[in-house]
């Protein structure tokens, strides 16, 4: 998905931090978005939303993606072969 919008370096970089943790195996992104009973503040845009994808790390930490952040992130670790 090409987003329509330029993308801020700041963002980008926690989209790559993101998504090398995936390409690693140091997280996992659920499959479906989730909607929260209480909203909660996307991982990357910063944006409050109750409807999000749950990104959970290995230490237990957890972050929340919006939709269209979370289709960025995916598209990062599909793009790439894995180094």
């Amino acid at each position: 998905m090409k987003p329509k919008k330029k993308i801020s370096p700041k963002r980008n970089e926690i989209i790559r931090r993101m998504g090398n943790a995936i390409k690693e195996g140091n997280a996992r992104m659920d499959r479906y978005a989730v909607h929260l009973k209480e909203a909660a503040k996307c991982g990357v845009c910063s944006r409050e939303g109750r409807t999000m994808v749950r990104l959970t790390y290995n230490d237990g930490q957890e972050a929340y993606l919006g939709k269209t952040c979370a289709r960025y992130v995916l598209d990062y670790v599909n793009s790439e072969p894995i180094s």
